[in-house]
């Protein structure tokens, strides 16, 4: 999908082309997540494994990964359906981590918009 400036999103468009692009109030948000896993308990497949699980309960989308041989995983985390995740799916993200032996939420982004940007980099 384009990439819009500023001015396009905010220019005046029929609620049918809002939807179609994402805009306004139709707007979704996503944000960006890194954490730790302690390799002496799990490998990364098996970290990821855990992760996606819970990703996927959720109706998330998670979209990044992590390096064989290291102990962190990051990525961007969306609705996985039409929608938008908000601070209390952060929060719950980052109390599931917390909370989970073995793991540690290391970065839990601000909002972004998942379609149009900015993301962290």
């Amino acid at each position: 999908m384009k990439t819009l400036t500023t001015e396009q999103k905010t220019k005046p468009r029929t609620r049918r082309l809002r939807k179609k692009l994402r805009v306004g109030e139709f707007q979704e948000f996503g944000f960006a997540i890194s954490f730790r896993f302690d390799s002496q308990h799990c490998n990364l497949e098996q970290a990821l494994n855990q992760w996606i699980e819970f990703v996927e309960s959720q109706g998330w989308g998670f979209a990044g990964g992590g390096k064989e041989g290291a102990d962190i995983l990051s990525g961007y985390l969306v609705r996985f359906k039409r929608g938008t995740l908000n601070d209390a799916d952060r929060g719950l993200a980052q109390q599931w981590l917390d909370g989970k032996p073995g793991f540690a939420c290391i970065h839990c982004g601000e909002l972004s918009d998942t379609w149009h940007g900015p993301w962290e980099e």
